[in-house]
């Protein structure tokens, strides 16, 4: 991941085929001692596990989704958990026969490139369980 632009605490990321994204943040947030932000993106991917949150029983159904797909929409924040960065998004993603899939984003692999913008915000966001 590079930064291809920063503009005080505005950062455009590009990661590159290869690259896992939510990792990539983390290590970013960590190398640039960020603890709270928000991001959105765009890009191409090659796969992506995704993931929907069951309220009733309180834990994430994970599923993988191993296809080229375009990024269509992936935003969220980054704050801190028990001192460490930790990331939340949610993406869209495009298939090859026009229909989309989206939730709650663990991994994506970029199969060619992303752009990811992200804003870096003043103090500290903590996540906690609820």
């Amino acid at each position: 991941m590079k930064i291809i632009l920063q503009d005080k605490n505005q950062f455009v990321l590009r990661l590159d085929k290869g690259d896992e994204v939510v990792e990539n943040l983390t290590r970013f947030m960590a190398g640039q001692n960020i603890k709270a932000c928000a991001f959105f993106g765009i890009g191409a991917c090659d796969s992506v596990e995704l993931a929907f949150y069951n309220t009733h029983l309180k834990q994430y159904r994970n599923k993988p989704f191993l296809e080229e797909m375009e990024i269509l929409s992936f935003s969220g924040n980054g704050a801190t958990k028990d001192g460490q960065p930790v990331i939340h998004a949610h993406g869209v993603f495009g298939r090859n026969d026009f229909s989309v899939l989206g939730g709650h984003v663990f991994k994506i692999s970029v199969s060619a490139t992303m752009e990811v913008y992200l804003t870096k915000l003043e103090g500290e966001m903590k996540r906690e369980l609820n």
